[in-house]
């Protein structure tokens, strides 16, 4: 999924952007991760899954939960 995002304004340390679709949304991110941050400024942003990741915190879940048992004499 890809977002087009203006940067709306900047409050404190938070860049608070609004994107570019019939039903405006704001988008809040750490002013941190932006270099030269200005207001107006426009960027793409992409959201991609990633299964890999999320299969390890799911076998970690479930390590941690087995682990938990056993301590437990289940």
């Amino acid at each position: 999924m890809k977002k087009e995002l203006t940067l709306d304004r900047i409050e404190e340390k938070v860049a608070v952007f609004l994107t570019e679709e019939e039903e405006e949304e704001e988008i809040r991110l750490p002013a941190a991760w932006f270099e030269n941050l200005h207001e107006g400024m426009a960027i793409d942003m992409s959201l991609v899954e990633n299964e890999d990741r999320e299969a390890a915190s799911l076998q970690e879940a479930e390590d941690l939960l087995a682990e938990i048992k056993r301590m437990n004499g289940e």
